[in-house]
């Protein structure tokens, strides 16, 4: 394709065109947007500050179990369902439904509430360490008998 017949192809797709749809007349046109020029001025570019006031979810999952509705629908109060966690086993902790952490379920006062054990790192799913890496600790070798 030339140069002219690519220019033309481009100002024809830029023109206004109208179509028929059911009994009314559409009109579709390209957006036309002015360009953003970056002015330099990065005050407060890279601070997180203005996220520390962002209210987020935090969920504790303490386990989950699958079952069809017709059992769950006999359940009745004072039912027991078992879960498929182990007394004990660490709780799931999710902030806006995406794992973060795992904790260990405590009372405080009247509330139930997390002891955070293993915090996660951003973008892992393996918990972070107390320095903040994902690494697990190299295992010692075991010297020959």
């Amino acid at each position: 394709m030339t140069q002219a017949s690519a220019i033309d192809a481009n100002e024809a797709a830029n023109e206004t065109e109208t179509k028929q749809e059911g009994q009314a007349d559409v009109e579709v046109r390209d957006a036309e947007l002015s360009e953003v020029r970056d002015s330099g001025n990065r005050t407060g570019a890279g601070k997180i500050d203005i996220l520390l006031d962002t209210t987020v979810e935090v969920t504790a999952t303490l386990g989950s179990v699958r079952m069809p509705v017709g059992e769950l629908l006999k359940t009745g109060t004072g039912a027991i369902i078992q879960l498929d966690r182990v007394a004990g086993e660490p709780v799931d902790l999710l902030l806006n439904g995406v794992p973060f952490a795992t904790g260990s379920l405590v009372v405080v006062g009247d509330h139930l509430a997390v002891r955070l054990k293993d915090v996660r790192a951003p973008d892992t799913e393996e918990p972070a360490n107390d320095d903040g890496s994902t690494s697990k600790p190299e295992a010692a070798e075991e010297a020959p008998p």
